[in-house]
């Protein structure tokens, strides 16, 4: 193959459903911000869907007010994202807020394919 040849990489179903189950398994708590005042809140659950997986955070303190940040870290304090804004659901368990995410692979093409590692 030539250096400078290009490689298209398209991957399949199983692969991006890998990643999405990946890209979950990362975070491990959020710090919400919530009318001024910032709480810590780990990852009660994950629900993976096609095309995106949302965490749920259990809410035990009921905060009043409306959620202006939120920032989603992994066990060693790496932040891994934030929005502003997010979605405060009740079930039969009481609240909990939740922030869905979507995992896009993108197309890219790649000049001098592996040799450019």
């Amino acid at each position: 193959m030539d250096e400078r040849e290009t490689i298209r990489f398209v991957p399949n179903e199983f692969y991006i459903d890998t990643g999405r189950h990946l890209f979950a398994s990362i975070a491990n708590y959020a710090m919400i911000t919530i009318a001024g005042a910032e709480y810590r809140y780990p990852i009660a659950s994950t629900v993976i869907r096609d095309g995106f997986f949302k965490h749920y955070f259990d809410v035990e303190d009921e905060p009043i007010g409306n959620i202006e940040r939120l920032e989603l870290y992994d066990v060693n304090g790496g932040l891994l994202g934030e929005t502003v804004g997010g979605v405060i659901e009740k079930d039969d368990d009481g609240w909990s807020i939740a922030i869905k995410l979507f995992v896009i692979l993108d197309e890219t093409e790649v000049e001098g394919g592996i040799a450019n590692g």
